[in-house]
């Protein structure tokens, strides 16, 4: 799948289909599933854990998938893949990205299911000491992982974990990175990993957000700042997600907020999202990496200026 579809897939259908002539059913829905009604049409709309939005019809097993499946699904056999890319983007350049939901409020959302395996099963994993072989690989150095080890865990396949945690900073869900493997924590939540900065140490002076912990440890490394507090979404922006930032914007108000999203429509997309979240927040900017994201700017041997 090439990267322009890796965008567009995960574009908040919801958003799409509201201007679709859809509403949102706010009895029906929770928070995490959202059943979305136009006449007597039904479709439930979720985000899954890789941040791919899909959808479902629960009167025609025929009809779900992604916001591909829904366009061609509805414009007709003729239309292709070309024709939904070309269709699509337009919303992603313009109003679409980070459009309003009429009706879809932006609650305090917080994870109601019993997460307190997460915890267990995140102090059963090996510390960081060294430097892991798949970090080393990426072009992340031993002081750079002995920083924020805090944050690190490895399993028994030599897999990195990072460690994604509420505002209470229980543990509820971890990245798992490897060589041969990226992941999520089965069962966990993706809210936010939390690099770097505490507060004994004062309040920050930067919040850098960015998809992935391998990206964070990577933007640290490139600009060396010891006071940012560097927060990967783990490739998603649920709205537990959205809570957190916001939550973390409202704790710091006079740190700057650095949006370090991939150099693509997807990060464009993640941007727009996180602020409007914000609304208006002062001292929220857009950083881009010189390559499609940071890591890849890492290797590439490009240093990023202090942001």
């Amino acid at each position: 799948m090439d990267n322009e579809i890796e965008g567009m897939i995960r574009l908040d259908l919801r958003d799409y289909l509201a201007k679709d002539g859809f509403t949102l059913d706010l009895k029906e829905s929770t928070a995490d599933s959202f059943k979305m009604r136009r006449a007597s049409e039904i479709l439930i709309v979720r985000e899954r854990e890789d941040g791919v939005w899909g959808y479902f019809n629960p009167h025609d097993d025929n009809d779900k998938g992604t916001i591909i499946q829904y366009l061609q699904r509805r414009r007709g056999a003729g239309f292709t893949l070309g024709h939904a890319k070309n269709h699509l983007r337009g919303y992603a350049g313009g109003a679409f990205r980070g459009s309003i939901v009429p009706g879809v409020p932006r609650p305090m959302f917080q994870p109601t299911r019993n997460l307190s395996h997460i915890p267990k099963r995140w102090d059963g994993f090996n510390a960081v000491w060294g430097l892991p072989r798949y970090l080393e690989g990426r072009g992340i150095t031993l002081e750079t992982v002995k920083a924020y080890a805090s944050a690190l865990r490895m399993d028994r396949k030599g897999n990195v974990l990072f460690a994604h945690t509420n505002d209470d900073g229980q543990v509820v869900g971890y990245e798992i990175k490897g060589t041969d493997f990226d992941g999520f924590a089965k069962g966990g939540v993706r809210i936010l990993c939390r690099m770097g900065h505490k507060d004994g140490g004062g309040e920050p002076a930067k919040l850098a957000l960015t998809e992935s912990g391998v990206d964070a440890l990577s933007l640290a490394q490139l600009v060396g700042r010891t006071d940012t507090l560097f927060l990967s979404t783990g490739g998603a922006l649920s709205p537990y997600t959205l809570n957190a930032i916001k939550a973390a914007a409202a704790r710091y108000p006079e740190a700057e907020i650095l949006l370090g999203f991939d150099a693509d429509m997807a990060g464009d997309d993640f941007a727009a999202k996180v602020e409007q979240a914000l609304q208006g927040r002062e001292g929220v900017r857009r950083i881009v990496p010189k390559a499609k994201d940071w890591n890849d700017q890492l290797r590439l041997g490009a240093r990023q200026p202090t942001p």
